[in-house]
């Protein structure tokens, strides 16, 4: 071989090698920027979660904060209990968070509110610690349950059994505690169905501490499950009754049920209020064709002007028709 020739292949082997070496300079360069490109995005998208969840809750805040003002009762005549349809959410989070959420001119919000307690909270089915006295079974929080766990084709002992199993998730140091987060959590305990909790769905619910009824939101059927022999024609001409004028208070709701059902034995550890802590906003957003649905629970404390409301949590529902 030639000096030419060898000086040839060398060049050649040379030109290879730079070659290579810019191929893979310019990958490495790519497959950084894609790094940076999905680490943007993924920054992105926690932060546009954040704003998608605090535009699913802020404008519930608002009507209860409002309500809170002007009454100390809760009712469905109120404007909270009223829907929202094609709200923009650039109206409910202000200027600075429109800066910050592009997509927030463009999205609409559709939303109800529920009082949370409408339902029966399967925490009631336990007494609180108070007074250095432990928890306990409530045993008007069981009967209740019994009475709504029929409705649903389960089996009422089941009440019992359930409210052993809250009590134990109230104990930390017992490993087998079943701590309930939602109904849908019911199906961890034998007995229960999933046709059966999706019976049971519409009238319970789990809140963190125990919790009365309000017997100005609450269906015919908890009602009657909430007030022992109260027969369904009478449960439905107590609703009847609150449709023409709401329940002020506890002694506006027992002189009405006199009248109603005089019959009925005297009531013991009653669980209905006319006012209301909690309360789940359900909220579908839309930005074209895009959607997503969020529930929130949130919690108000105060009356007049000295008031707050606490955002619990926000979750996609679970199952459909459990709203937990």
């Amino acid at each position: 071989m030639t000096r030419a020739s060898q000086q040839r292949g060398a060049a050649v082997v040379t030109a290879l090698l730079v070659v290579a070496m810019a191929v893979t300079l310019v990958a490495t360069m790519f497959a950084g920027q894609r790094a940076a490109i999905r680490t943007v995005e993924a920054q992105r998208l926690r932060t546009d979660s954040v704003w998608m969840q605090r535009a699913s809750v802020e404008w519930a805040r608002l009507l209860l904060r409002e309500n809170a003002r002007t009454t100390p009762a809760d009712h469905l005549g109120q404007r909270w209990a009223l829907p929202v349809h094609d709200l923009p959410v650039a109206t409910v989070l202000g200027k600075t968070a429109v800066q910050t959420f592009n997509a927030a001119n463009d999205m609409r919000v559709d939303g109800t509110i529920e009082d949370a307690q409408a339902r029966f909270n399967l925490n009631t089915l336990v007494t609180a610690a108070e007074g250095g006295k432990p928890p306990g079974i409530r045993p008007e929080g069981v009967r209740v349950y019994q009475q709504l766990l029929t409705r649903a084709d389960l089996d009422p002992s089941l009440a019992m059994l359930t409210a052993t199993a809250i009590l134990r998730g109230l104990d930390a140091r017992t490993s087998s505690a079943l701590p309930l987060e939602q109904p849908e959590d019911l199906l961890r305990i034998p007995g229960y169905s999933v046709d059966g909790v999706r019976k049971l769905a519409p009238y319970v619910v789990v809140l963190p501490e125990p919790t009365s009824i309000n017997p100005n939101t609450a269906a015919p059927e908890v009602l009657q499950a909430a007030i022992q022999g109260l027969s369904p024609g009478q449960a439905a001409a107590l609703v009847s009754s609150r449709e023409r004028a709401w329940f002020r208070d506890a002694a506006d709701l027992t002189n009405r049920l006199k009248a109603i059902a005089p019959a009925l034995p005297e009531q013991q550890d009653v669980l209905l209020e006319t006012r209301s802590r909690y309360f789940i906003a359900h909220s579908r957003l839309r930005n074209g064709r895009a959607t997503r649905l969020l529930d929130a629970l949130i919690l108000r404390e105060g009356i007049g002007e000295r008031y707050r409301t606490t955002v619990l949590w926000v979750r996609e529902p679970a199952m459909p028709g459990i709203d937990g």
